[in-house]
Parts: C-alpha cells; sequence; structure tokens
C-alpha cells in the first residue's frame, strides 16, 4: 500500500517501520518545517519512508500542485494537527477515504467547532469570538472563563481565568502564543475565543471511524499540571472502557460535524449532566497516547488507520488487556545543570519509556504548553489506575536540578 502523510510524524513512521512490506510511505511536508526541524536526519531512519514531496499545506491550497507527476496513492493521511484540511481535501481529489473537507475546516477551529456541535444540540459552555482585551474582559465579569487561541494546538496560548485574575494577560496569553519551528515562515491568520470553565475530570476518547460509524474506542483520562495554564501531566487508560456514556458521546459528535473515516481524538469534561465536548483533533493523538493503546489493547492503531483509510473495514479489539499510563516531567524555570535517574528508571519491566528531553545548559521555561515539559515516563500494569502509579512513582526518581531560576 502506498500512503501519502501530510506533515512529517515521527511517531507514526516508527510505527509503520514494523511493516516494511505492507506500506509504502510519502511525506508531504513544508519545506520550512522540515529544514528547521531538522528533519532529514529523522526521516533517514525510517525504513518505510519512501520519499518526501515538499509543498504549503498550513493555511495553504499549494499543494494542490504537487499532485501532478505523483503516484497513486492507497490512502491520504494528516500525521499533523495543521495538516488536517489538506489531507481531507487530497483524499477527496483523490477519491479516498477521509474526514471529508467540511468537517476537516470544523474540527481546526474551536469556534467552528462549538457551533456545530450547539447546532446539533450537544452540551455547549456558553462562547464567542473575542478581538480584543476589552472583550475578553467584557465575557470574564460574568463568571470564570479559559481563553485560548481559536485554531492552535499543545493547549498553546489556553489561560483559565477565576475571580481576580487579569483578563489582559490571558488576551496577550493568547495573541502571543509563538510555536517556533512549528509553524511555517509566512503570515498566518488566527482567531480567538473565550467561554465559560467546565468543572469536572477529564478525558479523551481515540476512535477510529469508517464511514461515519464507530469501528474502535478507547477512553483515556487526562490530568493536568496546576495553575492557569492547563498543560497535561499525564495520561492513563483505558477507563470507563465499553461505557454507553461515551458511544454515544461519540456518536453525536462524529454525526455533528459530518465525519466520515479516519481517526479522531476528542477531548472531554465529564460534567454533572454527562461528558461535555473541549475540542477534537482528526489526526492520531501526541503525548505518546497511540503507544499507550497499543500496549494497552494489543493493538496496531496506526497501521489498522492506514488501511481504513484505504477503504478497509477494519476488525479491532473491543475489549483490553491491561492498562497503561505516562506522566510527563516538569522542572523549576531556568538553566538545566544536570539530570539524574532516568537511565535507572528506564530498566525496570514496568517502564518502557523514560526520557529526559532536556540536556544540562538548556534553558527551561515554566509550563505554558506541552512544549516545555522536560520528559516523560510510561508504564504498563495490570489495568489503568495500577499504571498511574507506577508511571507516578516512577517518575519521583528522575531529578532534573535547575540553576539560576527565574523570578
Amino acid at each position: 500500500m502506498r500512503a501519502l502523510m501530510v506533515g512529517y510524524n515521527e511517531g507514526a513512521l516508527a510505527a509503520l517501520d514494523a511493516h516494511p512490506d505492507e506500506f509504502e510511505v510519502w511525506v508531504l511536508e513544508e519545506p520550512d518545517l522540515w529544514r528547521n526541524k531538522g528533519l532529514q536526519k529523522k526521516a533517514d531512519a525510517h525504513p518505510v519512508l519512501a520519499e518526501t514531496v515538499f509543498a504549503p499545506y498550513q493555511q495553504s491550497t499549494g499543494y494542490r500542485e504537487a499532485l501532478a507527476g505523483l503516484p497513486r496513492f492507497d490512502a491520504v493521511a494528516a500525521g499533523l494537527e495543521y495538516a488536517v484540511p489538506a489531507a481531507a481535501d487530497l483524499a477527496e481529489r483523490l477519491d479516498l477515504p477521509g474526514a471529508g473537507s467540511q468537517a476537516a475546516s470544523i474540527l481546526r477551529n474551536k469556534l467552528r467547532l462549538r457551533e456545530a456541535t450547539a447546532a446539533a444540540g450537544m452540551r455547549c459552555p456558553e462562547f464567542r469570538e473575542v478581538a480584543s482585551a476589552a472583550e475578553v474582559s467584557a465575557f470574564h465579569s460574568a463568571g470564570p472563563c479559559v481563553v485560548k487561541p481559536a485554531e492552535r494546538q499543545a493547549s498553546l496560548g489556553v489561560t483559565l481565568l477565576g475571580p481576580g485574575d487579569d483578563p489582559e494577560r490571558a488576551w496577550e496569553a493568547a495573541l502571543g502564543a509563538d510555536e517556533g519551528v512549528q509553524l511555517a515562515e509566512r503570515d498566518m491568520r488566527w482567531q480567538y475565543m473565550a467561554e465559560r470553565r467546565l468543572e469536572g475530570p477529564e478525558y479523551s476518547t481515540e476512535v477510529l471511524v469508517f464511514e461515519g460509524e464507530t469501528r474502535f474506542l478507547n477512553v483515556t483520562r487526562k490530568e493536568c499540571f496546576p495553575g492557569s495554564r492547563p498543560v497535561e501531566a499525564g495520561h492513563l487508560l483505558p477507563v470507563d472502557s465499553g461505557s454507553d456514556r461515551w458511544e454515544r458521546a461519540v456518536a453525536d459528535l462524529v454525526a455533528a460535524v459530518g465525519f466520515s473515516s479516519g481517526i479522531l481524538h476528542a477531548e472531554w469534561i465529564d460534567t454533572d449532566p454527562g461528558p461535555t465536548l473541549v475540542e477534537v483533533a482528526g489526526r492520531p493523538p501526541g503525548d505518546f497516547i497511540v503507544d499507550l493503546i497499543d500496549r494497552a489493547w494489543g493493538v496496531d492503531l496506526h497501521r489498522l488507520w492506514l488501511r481504513m483509510l484505504a477503504g478497509e473495514d477494519i476488525a479491532a479489539p473491543r475489549s483490553p488487556r491491561g492498562g497503561a499510563a505516562i506522566r510527563f516531567l516538569r522542572s523549576e524555570p531556568g538553566t538545566i545543570a544536570a539530570v539524574e535517574g532516568a537511565e535507572t528508571v528506564a530498566e525496570r519491566d514496568e517502564v518502557w519509556k523514560a526520557d529526559v528531553t532536556k540536556k544540562p545548559g538548556d534553558r527551561v521555561a515554566d509550563v505554558q504548553s506541552s512544549w516545555d515539559r522536560v520528559g516523560c515516563v510510561a508504564t504498563v500494569g495490570a489495568d489503568a489506575e495500577t499504571a498511574r502509579a507506577l508511571a507516578v512513582e516512577a517518575a519521583s526518581h528522575i531529578t532534573v536540578t535547575v540553576e539560576g531560576a527565574q523570578q
């Protein structure tokens, strides 16, 4: 099978490397991202990666010109968040299964997502588009709220505002969201929004959908670091497995946005009336959630995803075989002086990943987005809670020493 992946996804390529006789992957990537992220060296390590095509796709349709002269593809997949609309459009142009262009555009804009799901009768907090600190302040005056960019990723620029918090600082955080090498070097257009804060535990659902019908459903519990920036501190799965309420919530979401085929990673808050949608991504989840799913369910989710995008009505497991969890590491702001304990932790039987992504000499900022975390520990266990306890305990043995802490 020859698949076109729009947006370079290291995790997906690593997983598909296990099937070199089954898949031939071509990657379409922005030239700026390829250069600035240093992707060539990583790409060379993947036997499944056949060719790279360079073309713009972030808020651009320039990729359409790249189709001329390319071979026939059996599947088109979105590797990254900002590639979702382009992948859906290319799939339609090649008459292949996909999200659908209308659904993809809804998924990429949290304002449009709120409008679509509210119109379909799904639970929805009060929300509005904002374009100034004064508009944020007016919305905040009626109660606690969340201020965020409507089209960003990785919790970037998201601020929780409670009583007495400064709306102007929240607006500045949203407006000043900086993704560095994650964006192409050209002007982009952004929208911003405010919505009422929801109270309750946080979850995500990871779903394979084929022609509007659910073929696989996992439920993950999400934990965030304390503070005004809701950045993920960890995940554990599967939880609440087999619950009809999640089946219903996912079915309502698929119908509301008109999603056809692909993977959906939806985030929810379990309020008193039931699961209330926060946001949705039409691509594989980050934070190693797919790796957690593979280990807990005994499945190869990336493989099933591509086979489904090639038109195959896949069969997936209906019950897990265990649990898995991940705990992310943070440090005080400053310059890293030393990292200790990761190698010892990695030797434990229950640990399948212990990684510190920063090294001595690196500057570390306070955790404002997912990019500011310094590493992670991932574990397996008999169930989700057992795996979580193992991850938390293992993470406590990794020490990141920082000097010159910021005031």
